[in-house]
């Protein structure tokens, strides 16, 4: 393994991953899960049979839901093949399956902390420069991967508003998530560019606050600007970034074919983009809640059924969120010193 001629290898300004999951924030989840259970309950008791909804579940085609997991493994491929893009540039070389782990590991930081993407930056780095990236080279690589997400998510969101604006489906909801994301847009990126402008910027002190901001923004700083204004390397990484956002509406396409529904390739896709949206702009862990009733209104008003909707939604889940969060929480356990781990 590679190793980085200015890698540094003090990791005391660097909180471990599970420390921010002290007190509230352990339990900022819990919102969301309570809003999903409450939208569930609702559709199932107002505009679904029960037995309907269970006969789906029992009927569902076990082949179509292997595709499903397999799509999802190739987004972690994907992930890890983008993180590496990025190293490569700094002379490190590290294996693909060392980086998909990471992958899985910020998802699961991801889902308990909202952080508009970036919550899971401080786990992906520390894993990075266990690979013998310097502080650098492992946050430009989390960098480009969150910068190139929102580039591809600013695509995607333009293509879907303008496919329902030639349906003319373009309803206030939809407009007023991309009026949200915009503002997403305009504030985060925006921001990480200006601060690797700022070569050996000291964070202020009431970053202290927020465990983990202040060695964020520090190792920000020290982030080598031309790998965030490489066109090559942004162009790459945005593909590999609508690559996985097409593996999991392929993921959703899946799960309603496990069904029994085939639905339009255009419909998936614009339905899965415009829940991704919704998730963003919410800041809830996982976008719990907030992504699964997006997706199935989305889903309806584009003329699936209620039903296959709802319990399409659910299973994609199960493959996006609850099945990776457990090895997820488990790598993030194992992945802190034993002697934090006791504290």
């Amino acid at each position: 393994m590679a190793q980085s001629p200015s890698a540094p290898t003090d990791d005391k300004t660097e909180p471990p991953p599970l420390a921010a999951l002290s007190g509230r924030k352990r339990w900022s989840w819990v919102p969301g899960v309570v809003l999903f259970i409450a939208f569930t309950v609702f559709v199932v008791t107002r505009y679904t049979e029960e037995k309907r909804l269970a006969q789906l579940f029992l009927q569902a085609r076990p082949l179509w839901l292997l595709v499903a997991a397999g799509f999802q493994l190739c987004t972690y491929l994907c992930a890890a093949t983008l993180w590496r893009r990025v190293l490569r540039r700094t002379g490190v070389r590290a294996p693909v399956l060392a980086l998909a782990r990471l992958s899985i590991m910020k998802l699961a930081f991801d889902q308990i902390l909202p952080s508009a993407g970036l919550g899971g930056s401080l786990v992906v780095a520390r894993g990075l420069r266990r690979e013998g990236a310097s502080t650098g080279a492992a946050t430009a690589s989390v960098l480009v991967t969150n910068l190139c997400l929102y580039i591809s998510q600013a695509l995607t969101l333009s293509t879907s508003v303008a496919f329902l604006w030639w349906r003319q489906e373009l309803n206030a909801l939809v407009q007023w998530l991309a009026t949200a994301f915009c503002v997403v847009l305009a504030i985060v990126p925006v921001t990480m560019l200006w601060l690797t402008r700022r070569q050996g910027w000291t964070p202020p002190r009431w970053t202290r606050r927020v465990p983990g901001l202040e060695a964020l923004l520090g190792a920000i700083s020290q982030v080598p600007p031309h790998l965030l204004r490489n066109p090559l390397l942004l162009a790459e990484g945005t593909l590999l970034s609508l690559s996985i956002f097409l593996l999991d509406a392929a993921t959703l396409s899946a799960a309603l074919r496990s069904l029994g529904y085939a639905a339009p390739p255009s419909t998936v896709l614009v339905s899965f983009m415009l829940a991704s949206v919704a998730e963003t702009v919410s800041l809830m862990p996982g976008g719990v809640g907030t992504f699964d009733g997006a997706c199935v209104g989305l889903l309806n008003f584009l003329g699936v059924p209620l039903e296959e909707a709802l319990a399409g939604t659910l299973l994609t889940r199960g493959f996006t969120l609850w099945l990776p969060l457990l090895p997820g929480l488990y790598l993030l356990r194992w992945s802190t010193p034993r002697e934090k781990r006791d504290e």
